[in-house]
């Protein structure tokens, strides 16, 4: 099983942080850390891992839906509104748009690259807890 996580992590700066999770959810090219994202700001997690959000990656991960077009259907919301949220799921390193031809149209089919998602809120600061 493949998870994500999303990190509480008191160390990393908040301007950074933020700099890059937004920079990027805008440019749909995914975050320099590998299966995880660190934040020292609990709001900036929340701020790209909005439910809609997950939602969308929970009906890709469960309904493999062929294109972003038959992923609004299914989704019941506007196509440029999920193809945005798409894009973000995306730069954040969660999904991969793969790029088809179908009857001589380009088509992008969102693939899961994840299996789970967690957040990670690590109370000890990364500190070794005295039993």
């Amino acid at each position: 099983m493949k998870t994500f996580t999303f990190r509480y992590d008191p160390k990393a700066t908040v301007k950074g942080t933020m700099d890059q999770l937004f920079k990027a959810a805008k440019s749909g090219k995914p975050h320099i850390e590998k299966n995880e994202i660190r934040s020292a700001s609990f709001k900036a997690l929340l701020a790209v891992a909005t439910e809609n959000r997950l939602q969308l990656f929970r009906l890709i991960h469960e309904n493999h839906p062929a294109s972003v077009y038959d992923l609004a259907k299914l989704y019941d919301r506007d196509m440029s509104y999920v193809s945005k949220e798409v894009r973000a799921l995306e730069g954040l390193g969660l999904i991969s748009l793969l790029k088809e031809t179908v009857h001589g149209r380009e088509r992008f089919k969102p693939v899961a690259l994840y299996d789970r998602i967690v957040v990670d809120f690590d109370l000890a600061g990364g500190r070794k807890r005295v039993s």
